[in-house]
């Protein structure tokens, strides 16, 4: 599925920016409860349905109206999202966990007016114990800002072992080793687990080089990329990719119909492979 043509990507206007980087100037980096929670799951496990996956970074929810409606529809089709650049208040997560989900949200940091950047989870079925929040090893430069990931476990009916989503915002701007680097600090920290993982996100991949040092780093535990056919993406924008293991895909697309943000949200069907 190709962008509709004539699509330009959403772009914040330049007051905006600055705003924003003037409450990033003073950020708190040492946070007492880094984990939220919002909303009900509908369902207490997976059962044998296909799991319907969204992952999408939110463009701090610099779209407006035309945000909410694409996330409203969104929602409706999936069972899981994984979305960056979550920045919300608590009061702005409840009005972004539809019905029947759950959220959880990890925070990277928190702005002077009390926002919190982070990556979110939302899925309809409750998390098996607790989340995890883990930093990345480097922060941007200059604004010293940092990106995050959050783990998450979801039971699943017949099968020993929990889901396991991972669900990452890579620092931006870091060299190749860097973001080496950066997989293993993430992949030490990550609890012991034998059962199926799904590792997606925002990898900031925007070089065959960055992807192939990602794609080396995560193949050490197991996980295997899920390639894109047709992926209407220029090179520049291959940010956001899907890792699985213990996982078949069915069927995955880049929704180009999507246009509040400057990333397009991917969109694909998993079932649990037989154990």
């Amino acid at each position: 599925m190709s962008p509709p043509k004539g699509f330009v990507k959403p772009k914040r206007p330049y007051m905006d920016v600055l705003r924003s980087l003037a409450l990033v100037l003073k950020i708190n980096r040492d946070l007492s409860e880094p984990v939220w929670f919002c909303g009900e799951a509908q369902h207490g496990t997976w059962g044998a349905w296909p799991l319907r996956i969204t992952i999408w970074n939110i463009f701090k929810g610099s779209g407006g109206e035309h945000f909410y409606n694409d996330f409203r529809l969104l929602s409706f089709q999936s069972d899981i999202l994984l979305l960056q650049e979550a920045l919300l208040s608590q009061r702005s997560m409840h009005y972004l966990t539809p019905p029947g989900f759950q959220a959880v949200h990890g925070a990277s940091y928190e702005r002077a007016d009390s926002l919190r950047d982070g990556v979110m989870t939302l899925a309809r079925v409750g998390p098996h114990g607790e989340p995890c929040r883990f930093l990345c090893k480097y922060p941007e430069p200059v604004l010293k800002t940092l990106k995050a990931a959050l783990v998450t476990f979801y039971p699943l009916e017949a099968h020993p072992w929990p889901l396991m989503v991972v669900n990452l915002h890579a620092t931006l701007f870091r060299s190749v080793k860097r973001a080496e680097e950066e997989i293993d600090h993430l992949l030490a920290k990550l609890p012991e687990h034998k059962g199926p993982i799904l590792f997606a996100g925002d990898f900031n991949t925007f070089t065959p080089a960055y992807f192939r040092a990602v794609e080396q780093r995560l193949g050490s535990i197991g996980l295997r990329y899920v390639p894109i056919p047709n992926d209407p993406r220029r090179s520049l924008d291959n940010l956001d990719q899907i890792f699985v293991r213990g996982l078949t895909v069915s069927d995955i697309e880049i929704d180009t119909r999507v246009q509040s943000s400057d990333h397009f949200p991917i969109r694909a069907t998993l079932r649990i492979a037989d154990v």
